[in-house]
């Protein structure tokens, strides 16, 4: 330990002069900064932002390409210990300061650096970037992580915790930072000395868990089901839903993304004995993400539940998934295949207790987050195709200092793929978004399996090939194997990386 966390100052760069976001989210830090010094660089055109009458603000407007010598200049007069940058349209989440500070106060590093969510101008999850593990370089195609540095690094006065590679950098794991993209972004202001862009890593932090949350229950719950050409399976899901012992206000909405076989004239027919039933288009953009974000832009409630047209919602599933989310703000719950694949036990997925690979995750078949924690973190990435995205959801929840909690009572009746063509594009699938979310998240934690573990795992698919003319079972869980193996190799050639 270093004794008590510092102080830190925050200069906001802007070159167009659009910088209230920034400076808002600074005034509800809840570590409250030492001073903000906004470098406007508007000088010569009318001030874009009005200039907040609030202590501890100053704002210096300046000509456009001289924001970044501004931003030196701040960043020199400071007087916090440690000074922290933002760009005027980027968002810091409220324990931004206060993480950097326990972690510089912990670590007494010179640089301390957390990552960042991009996000699409319409407020949905573009990606993000997070600072790399230790020995690795902060430089890479997602872009520079936000950071702050200690002020005797600035103007060249010193070299804190300097060693032979340079000073002390501290990567803190966590999605701090809501960054906006848009064209012609200036990313060089940002920075007082560039210098550190490309340091290696020398130590990492391991951030405290957030407190528990403590909600009272939601006004209105929406029940949002993206569906495709489910005209089969739907009618169940529906009635199942309306016997709920849920009593609260709900709505109930089926997205539709551009199904061709009837299930909207499913949907229209069941508003006659489920009147809270409302339809949404969604065939805009094939993919369930897409469709997801649809339904949650429509939805009126406060708290958003998921499931799926061909799974059959437990009795007492919403009221069990709405009574975990009052201590949290993702929920999943249980999925159980004994009522609709009950040939296929061994299928069984896993509860969220025993997931290993990572942290837990809710299963976008049966889960439920708060409306403003799924605007927080950008909603549902839409660029997951078949398998991936509720990982991805869950652990930017994680990283955004969001508790994902399991609801084991929320119980979802879940159907299993039957025929062996259909389940190898599954798994096949779900082998590429492992691969994907495993060059996403490696600087966050995520670890791939060891190379004996890999080994183990092909040659079992080479002793086992003779199933594939023994029994159904046996040919079902090799094909199962060996299409997410296959799925393993294809993501990693796909995304550079070894994920076997």
């Amino acid at each position: 330990m270093h004794g008590q966390p510092p102080e830190f100052s925050v200069v906001v760069s802007s070159s167009d002069g659009e910088w209230g976001p920034a400076v808002d989210s600074v005034l509800r830090q809840t570590r409250p900064a030492h001073e903000t010094v906004v470098i406007s660089g508007d000088a010569d055109r009318p001030a874009r932002t009005p200039v907040p009458d609030r202590p501890g603000v100053r704002v210096v407007r300046c000509p456009q390409d001289g924001v970044a010598a501004a931003v030196r200049r701040a960043a020199d007069e400071a007087k916090g210990e440690y000074v922290a940058f933002l760009d005027g349209t980027d968002e810091a989440l409220p324990e931004w300061l206060e993480q950097l500070a326990a972690a510089a106060g912990d670590t007494g590093a010179g640089v301390i650096r957390c990552g960042a969510l991009r996000l699409r101008p319409d407020g949905l999850v573009g990606g993000f970037v997070l600072p790399p593990a230790e020995g690795a370089s902060a430089r890479g195609p997602g872009g520079t992580a936000p950071r702050a540095v200690h002020r005797d690094l600035l103007g060249g006065r010193g070299s804190r915790g300097a060693g032979p590679g340079g000073p002390a950098v501290c990567a803190v794991p966590l999605l701090l930072v809501r960054r906006y993209e848009r064209p012609g972004r200036d990313e060089g202001g940002r920075d007082a000395d560039d210098r550190y862009g490309s340091a290696r890593t020398t130590r990492a932090y391991a951030p405290s868990r957030p407190p528990a949350a403590n909600r009272a229950g939601p006004e209105l719950v929406s029940v949002v089901i993206p569906v495709r050409d489910g005209a089969r399976t739907l009618t169940a899901q529906l009635r199942a839903l309306s016997g709920q012992t849920y009593r609260g206000p709900r709505e109930i909405l089926v997205v539709d993304n551009g199904s061709t076989d009837g299930t909207r004239a499913v949907a229209a027919a069941a508003c006659s004995w489920l009147p809270e039933l409302r339809v949404v288009d969604a065939s805009g953009r094939a993919g369930e993400g897409y469709a997801r974000n649809t339904g949650i832009a429509a939805a009126r409630g406060d708290f958003i539940a998921f499931c799926d047209a061909d799974d059959v919602a437990d009795p007492g599933w919403l009221t069990a998934l709405v009574e975990s989310a009052r201590g949290a703000d993702v929920v999943g719950g249980s999925l159980d295949v004994s009522v609709l694949s009950p040939a296929h036990a061994d299928e069984q997925p896993l509860p969220m207790t025993a997931q290993s690979d990572f942290l837990p995750f809710a299963r976008g078949a049966n889960c439920g987050a708060w409306k403003e924690v799924l605007t927080v973190i950008g909603g549902w990435d839409e660029s997951y195709r078949g398998g991936g995205e509720d990982m991805d959801l869950s652990w930017r929840a994680h990283l955004c200092g969001f508790r994902v909690e399991y609801a084991p009572g929320a119980r979802m009746h879940y159907r299993l793929r039957t025929g062996l063509a259909s389940l190898a594009r599954q798994k096949w699938n779900y082998g590429k978004s492992g691969a994907r979310l495993y060059a996403a998240y490696r600087h966050a934690g995520f670890r791939r399996r060891s190379p004996g573990v890999v080994a183990k795992n092909w040659l079992w698919l080479a002793v086992r090939l003779p199933d594939l003319v023994r029994s159904p079972g046996q040919r079902r869980r090799w094909v199962r194997y060996a299409a997410r193996l296959s799925g393993f190799l294809a993501g990693s050639l796909r995304r550079r990386v070894m994920y076997l």
